[in-house]
């Protein structure tokens, strides 16, 4: 079980550190990389990322600003933004 999930864990961290450069490259900053879900075991902010380890280990995620269709952006921060982003970035 314990290489299972070695291996588990490596596999989501590579795929979630696809999406975090390819939205740093795309110049879309990125509130939160966790690996895991439900509750935080460690986490740190870094900039305007924040780390963390969560209990669950079947899978992670990465937050982006301005990923909400609902939400009000500040047109200063709109550059930001995932959903300003033209077509082909997003």
């Amino acid at each position: 079980i314990g290489p299972f999930f070695i291996l588990l864990g490596l596999l989501i961290f590579v795929h979630e550190l696809g999406h975090f450069l390819v939205a740093k490259w795309c110049g879309v900053r990125v509130e939160t990389f966790s690996l895991g879900f439900g509750k935080k075991i460690f986490s740190y902010k870094k900039g305007d990322t924040t780390y963390c380890i969560s209990l669950i280990p079947l899978g992670g995620y990465v937050k982006m600003f301005g990923d909400d269709p609902t939400a009000a952006i500040d047109s200063e921060q709109q550059k930001f933004s995932f959903l300003h982003k033209p077509v082909s970035q997003r």
